[in-house]
């Protein structure tokens, strides 16, 4: 019998923050709201989902492929500076991939002590894709 991947969206609330200046709380409030506040928005991380979900009736159903897996994306919140880092830590790991066997210490991190088999030099190029958006 033929397995599906059927898919849902929820509403949720996205937080941001920003700066300004002002005398009161209220009236940062007032500003921050202003159609002419033009301020920077940053993502804080935090969101808010509600029960409410809804499958697509034209994209939110489709057929698993052979040898597909789906796992659950985890979400964590760095900063530019941290995001940097996290790219570069994959750019090494790929040139330790390519130069040879990784060390054990570091293939237990890859593989989370064997529960998986790693990603492979593709794998990584999307992932690094992914984050620098």
């Amino acid at each position: 019998m033929p397995k599906f991947v059927v898919r849902k969206g929820h509403d949720a609330f996205v937080y941001y923050e920003t700066v300004v200046e002002a005398d009161t709380s209220a009236q940062a409030q007032s500003l921050a709201k202003s159609v002419h506040y033009d301020g920077e928005w940053l993502a804080t991380g935090d969101v808010q989902e509600f029960d409410d979900y809804e499958i697509d009736e034209h994209s939110g159903v489709r057929l698993l492929e052979p040898r597909e897996t789906i796992e659950a994306f985890h979400t964590i919140t760095v900063t530019a500076h941290e995001r940097d880092a996290v790219l570069a830590g994959l750019s090494t790991l790929q040139l330790a991939l390519i130069n040879g066997p990784l060390d054990p210490v570091f293939m237990d991190d890859l593989t989370n002590k064997g529960a998986h088999a790693g990603l492979e030099l593709h794998e990584i190029d999307e992932l690094c894709r992914r984050i620098k958006v």
